[in-house]
Order: C-alpha cells, then sequence, then structure tokens
C-alpha cells in the first residue's frame, strides 16, 4: 500500500512542478476545472481572452456608463477593531472633483425620452491633487452629485439570492469611485494585516474539507476531498487571490534609495516583477501553486458564462448616460463582447452544482451563499484604501455572476417569477470590472510566460500592446 502511495506523490510532483508543463503551457476547460494544454489548440482559454476577449473589455471599461463604481469606503470592520492605517503612502487617498454624467442618475432608463427630460445639466470644478503622489486613490464626487445619485440604484429585497452584503444607497458614506483613475496595483500594503485577512477568509469562511483527508488544510489550504460545490468555492477564493497577486506582479514598485529622503519621492519605478510570479505560483513556497494559476482562469470562465447567462438582460440595457454618442457606442461594444461569449464552445456548467435531494441542495446553496457574504464582509477590514477598494469590487462582481448563475434553481423564488430578476447598475458594472481584473491577468500570465521562456515555446496571442509594462518607467 505504501509503494502506490509514494507513487502518487511522485506523479503529483511531477505535474505541479512549475507554472506551465512542457509543450503545454496554456490552460483549457477541463471535465471539472481547468487543466494544462497545448498552446497551438484553438479552443484554449488564452486564445479565446488574448485574441477575441481582452481589447474588447478594455475598450468597454473605459465607457463612462461602466468607470463609475458607488461604493462606501468607511465601513468599519465587522471582525476586529482597526486602524485603517495601509503604513504606506502609495495607499492614501487623494480627493477632488470630477465629471459624472447626469444621465447615470438614473440605474436603468427604459424610456430614453424620459430620461433625457430628467438629465439636468451640471458644473464641475477642477481640484488641486491631494494626497500621496507615488499611486493615489481618486474618489471623486461633489456633495450635491452624491445626493443626486444617491437614488440611483434599486434593489430587490429577496435575500436568498444575495451572494454578497449590499449596502444601503441611501448612506452618507455611499461615493462614486471612478475606477479607471484608481488601478489595481502594488500598493506596498503587507505586514500582519493583510495575513490576517486572508487568515479569516481561508481559515474561518471557507468550506473546510474532511480532516481524514486533508490534516494540514490550514497551513496549506487545497480543495481536496470536498464535494464538487466546496471544490467551487475553494477555486472562487483562491483565484481572487491569484489575481491580486498577479496584478501585484505584473505592475511592482521599487522605491528609490532611502539616502534620497523626500526629494526622492518621484523616482521609484513601476516594474514586472517576474521573480515575484515564478515564485508564488511555482512550487517553491508550496506545490498548491500551479494549480492557484489555474484557479484564475477558472474564476474567468465562470464569469463568461454569467455574462452569456445575463445577454439577454444586457441587450435592453440603455447604458444610458446623457451622451447618445457614448451610449450607442457602449451598446455596440457590449454586443460585440457578447457576440465572442457566445462562439466560445467551452463555458462553465452551473447545473451540475447543487443537484440531488432539494432539502440537501437548498442547504448546501445556502451555506455557499452565506460563506460568500461573509467574504463580502471581510473586504471592510482591508485597511489599504486602494486594496479595499478592488477587493470590493471583484467580491461583489464575483457575487453578481453567482446570482445570475443560481437564480433560475428550483429553490429559487426567481423560479416562479422570471421576471422579478433584475441588476443594478452597480451589480453591472462590479461584474464587467471584475471579469475585466481576470481578463488582464490572463493576459499578464502570458506576458509572464514570454518572460520566463523567450525563445518562444508557447504560442499564444495579441499581446505586443501590453509588452510595453514590461519596461520599467520612471515616475
Amino acid at each position: 500500500m505504501r509503494e502506490p502511495i509514494l507513487l502518487l506523490l511522485l506523479v503529483l510532483l511531477v505535474i505541479v512542478g512549475a507554472q506551465f508543463e512542457p509543450g503545454r503551457l496554456c490552460f483549457c476547460k477541463g471535465d471539472e476545472a481547468v487543466e494544462p494544454c497545448d498552446c497551438s489548440q484553438t479552443r484554449t482559454i488564452d486564445r479565446l481572452n488574448n485574441d477575441r476577449i481582452f481589447e474588447k473589455v478594455q475598450k468597454l471599461l473605459k465607457k463612462d456608463f461602466f468607470r463609475f463604481y458607488k461604493v462606501n469606503m468607511d465601513k468599519t470592520c465587522p471582525f476586529w477593531a482597526d486602524e485603517r492605517q495601509c503604513g504606506t503612502n502609495q495607499c492614501g487617498i487623494a480627493f477632488c472633483d470630477d465629471e459624472v454624467p447626469a444621465g447615470l442618475r438614473r440605474r436603468n432608463a427604459v424610456n430614453m425620452e424620459e430620461a433625457k427630460e430628467e438629465v439636468k445639466e451640471e458644473t464641475t470644478e477642477e481640484c488641486a491633487d491631494g494626497g500621496n503622489n507615488i499611486d493615489p486613490m481618486d474618489r471623486t464626487l461633489k456633495d450635491d452629485e452624491k445626493r443626486q445619485l444617491d437614488a440611483m440604484d434599486h434593489h430587490d429585497d429577496g435575500l436568498e439570492d444575495k451572494f454578497c452584503e449590499i449596502e444601503d444607497d441611501e448612506s452618507d458614506g455611499m461615493h462614486y469611485v471612478d475606477l479607471s483613475k484608481n488601478p489595481e496595483r502594488y500598493t506596498g500594503y503587507a505586514g500582519k494585516s493583510p495575513q490576517r485577512v486572508w487568515k479569516s477568509i481561508y481559515e474561518e469562511n471557507c468550506f473546510k474539507p474532511d480532516p481524514k483527508f486533508d490534516k494540514n488544510f490550514l497551513t496549506n489550504p487545497s480543495n481536496f476531498g470536498m464535494c464538487l460545490e466546496k471544490r467551487v468555492f475553494y477555486r472562487l477564493i483562491s483565484g481572487l487571490h491569484s489575481a491580486i497577486t498577479i496584478s501585484i506582479a505584473a505592475y511592482n514598485y521599487k522605491p528609490p534609495p532611502p539616502s534620497l529622503g523626500q526629494f526622492g519621492s518621484q523616482m521609484g519605478t513601476w516594474f514586472r516583477n517576474t521573480e515575484m510570479f515564478a515564485g508564488r505560483f511555482g512550487t517553491k513556497w508550496s506545490w498548491e501553486g500551479p494549480q492557484r494559476l489555474r484557479n484564475v482562469y477558472f474564476i474567468y470562465l465562470l464569469e463568461l458564462r454569467a455574462l452569456l447567462k445575463a445577454a439577454p438582460y444586457l441587450q435592453n440595457e440603455l447604458f444610458y448616460t446623457g451622451n447618445d454618442q457614448e451610449d450607442a457606442e457602449t451598446r455596440k461594444a457590449v454586443e460585440e463582447l457578447l457576440e465572442e461569449i457566445r462562439a466560445y464552445p467551452d463555458h462553465f456548467d452551473e447545473s451540475e452544482m447543487f443537484t440531488g435531494v432539494e432539502s440537501h441542495a437548498r442547504a448546501l446553496r445556502e451555506e455557499f451563499r452565506s460563506h460568500f457574504v461573509n467574504i463580502s464582509r471581510i473586504m471592510d477590514c482591508v485597511e489599504c484604501d486602494k486594496c479595499r477598494l478592488w477587493g470590493k469590487v471583484q467580491t461583489h462582481g464575483m457575487g453578481t455572476a453567482l446570482k445570475i448563475l443560481f437564480s433560475d434553481l428550483p429553490h429559487s423564488h426567481y423560479k416562479q417569477d422570471s421576471s422579478r430578476f433584475q441588476l443594478t447598475r452597480n451589480e453591472v458594472v462590479a461584474l464587467l470590472q471584475s471579469f475585466g481584473r481576470y481578463s488582464s491577468s490572463i493576459m499578464e500570465v502570458d506576458n509572464f510566460r514570454k518572460d520566463m521562456y523567450p525563445e518562444g515555446q508557447q504560442q499564444t496571442s495579441k499581446s505586443k500592446d501590453s509588452r510595453k509594462n514590461s519596461k520599467k518607467v520612471d515616475l
């Protein structure tokens, strides 16, 4: 019995010895998850994203409708006392006034002419930059604009289809943030605080495997020994963590020498940290590293499927901002993206989840939902402002995808009245922004592959424009 076990361990070590297997440097959808495959295959996720999806998503996210996200950045941590001090000047906040299209006051303009009548002209003021001058978070809107936008979102009251905590749009703490001015990247956020956040996520809120299969889950979390639903949940959290790590590695920051003092604050450099990428997703720190990289692709497929399922809803959305030309361009860009998504054959299949005896399925689904709600609440414990912002955006987007995927299950109230299904503008923005982050992560994986295999051993797609990010940029 001992020899087969040792043989299995040896096989596992060979499989996960590196991020990429020789001759199989890309990733494809497997029977349940994501598996390595030859980059020459036409149905790789890499080719889908890098050739057909990436540019369309990035173009869409620059549109006014998708740039502005409503969020409460001042909510207190519900699990422990926190001081909200990042410990580095790179994750501070810079306040100034921004233009927000007046048409965004209406969440869904079913009657465009009626919406136009309600739009009022606004004036905006420019302001001096404040906060840190490295890479501050830019959170913008005047008080009068905030009041006008407070009533924009409307949401149904059913709780069983909420996969993240929904914030009260009437709260004084709600602000609109221009996500295009606050890209996710390295902030220097480190130490005990982020460790505490991730420890809380992995130890307290994730499903645990049967101890008889994995007694070391807390020190080396994995999905071994779990049922399908719990494996999916683990992949979601692991993929979120991995995507954030890829972003940090792709946009890493090297501070200036301390000897330069305050005069050197503008002399730091942004660079691609290939060593960090190789260490995190190889086996240097954990045998699970390569699988964590695949989990990024897994979430990409899950959110891709959610967009496909929501396509009829999105096609009826006017994406109204008050700018006729931009609104038409936005609708066209959404349709172009949906066309590419429809053409892809290997979508995530949510119908395999929460099956069997209905009472058991209902209980498991509720456990799944409540765990994910807790994950979204933990994001309010992140002390770095920019990290907290993107943590909230991505969990909100992922929660929206789960709502879309599981809203038509037999034990959902939407089954009896499908017309009740709706998405707020904030949910649509979060879903597309979240999908955009995973799309960018997969493109960055391609760039890291080129760094690690300069001989051109892999054949992926159009990353010529994004390759410029591999060079150091002086601030």
